[in-house]
């Protein structure tokens, strides 16, 4: 099995190929509590929040009954808890201007603490020829979850829809991989399991759950649009305090983390640095940030078929951020595609989602 990620905008070298597996990591707990009591196989399904109305839970809980209403109540009590955390991590964010892709970094910055300031001596942050020109961007608010998708969350989606776990194979073969720990960084597929799964969100919560446009990711990421080269707290490299450390000498990948190890970046939104790319709603066009409208840019309206990387022509959607599994190099500006070739599961192209709405939710 091969899994790697493509930068098809690549002005010198491709990304490396991904092949080894992630090693051993922790979990984290619930934010929500969970009660199932009863008799008889009839569970009372108890979910507690302090930021989620005990209305709306109630409602949550109606759409599980009506969606899913052969699911057992073990099964409805966990959608219902995914559903209830997955509103509870989102995060507000006010809308405003900025100017997207490449901006720019000083010529003598310093490649892991860069600050931006107008001067003369200036070059590329990027050296991947799709992330230009920077382009005047106006967002509307929305709100954008605090934490990649974890592997529990997705997997409660799958049992939802009677449909395999994704790396079923591979979890039957190594049951007790590290990979599929629960607070891990769920994998995709393809980018429609990204996909399905926030509309699904949305079908359940009753909010505009989706995937987040590749606009509204930059902008959260660089702390709503400012000149910041990393999704870090303090907006410099700092490893393994603030980011996941690799090591090129040693040859050695480094593995998916807990989505909530590391600090967040200012607006309290983990893991946008170097965990898993993310995939979001455009497709991509590596001449789109030529073309891109000023306001609330979704990409492009249509597929645009490319040959890339000697592949046949194809359509491709777009990953923003980094992976653990590489070096960092200005990830905020970055854009990438997946290409899982024939392996049928990737652990490092995940999921965040969003709500495209200008009201607060929580």
């Amino acid at each position: 099995m091969i899994l790697g990620v493509m930068d098809p905008g690549n002005k010198d070298e491709s990304m490396p190929t991904l092949t080894r597996l992630f090693q051993s990591v922790s979990f984290i707990s619930l934010t929500s509590v969970l009660i199932l009591s009863g008799c008889n196989g009839e569970a009372d399904i108890v979910v507690t929040s302090d930021v989620v109305s005990a209305e709306k839970i109630a409602q949550i809980r109606a759409n599980i009954q009506t969606l899913h209403p052969d699911a057992d109540s073990e099964l409805q009590a966990k959608v219902l808890d995914t559903a209830v955390r997955a509103v509870e991590d989102m995060v507000f964010i006010e809308g405003g201007k900025f100017m997207m892709g490449d901006f720019g970094m000083p010529c003598d910055a310093d490649p892991e603490r860069p600050v931006w300031r107008e001067t003369e001596n200036m070059c590329n942050a990027s050296r991947w020829a799709d992330t230009s020109p920077a382009h005047p961007v106006e967002l509307d608010s929305y709100s954008l979850s605090k934490y990649e998708t974890r592997v529990k969350d997705m997997d409660v989606y799958f049992l939802a829809h009677k449909e395999p776990l994704t790396g079923a194979d591979w979890r039957e073969e190594q049951p007790d991989h590290e990979a599929f720990r629960p607070n891990l960084p769920a994998g995709t597929r393809t980018w429609d399991d990204a996909k399905n799964y926030c509309v699904w969100l949305g079908k359940v919560t009753g909010y505009a759950f989706d995937l987040p446009t590749e606009a509204q990711w930059e902008f959260a990421a660089r702390n709503r649009g400012q000149n910041i080269y990393y999704a870090t707290d303090n907006g410099f490299l700092e490893s393994p305090r603030n980011t996941k450390p690799y090591d090129r000498d040693s040859g050695k990948l480094k593995n998916t983390y807990p989505v909530d190890l590391l600090p967040p970046n200012p607006l309290g939104i983990f893991g946008m640095q170097n965990n898993a790319a993310e995939w979001v709603n455009d497709w991509y066009d590596p001449e789109y940030y030529a073309y891109s409208p000023g306001e609330n840019p979704s990409g492009p309206g249509n597929a645009i078929e490319l040959t890339l990387n000697n592949n046949q022509p194809q359509s491709y959607h777009l990953l923003r951020g980094g992976v653990a599994t590489e070096k960092n190099s200005n990830v905020l500006i970055r854009r990438a595609i997946g290409d899982l070739g024939d392996s049928p599961y990737n652990p490092w192209f995940g999921v965040r989602c969003s709500i495209k709405s200008s009201m607060k939710v929580n």
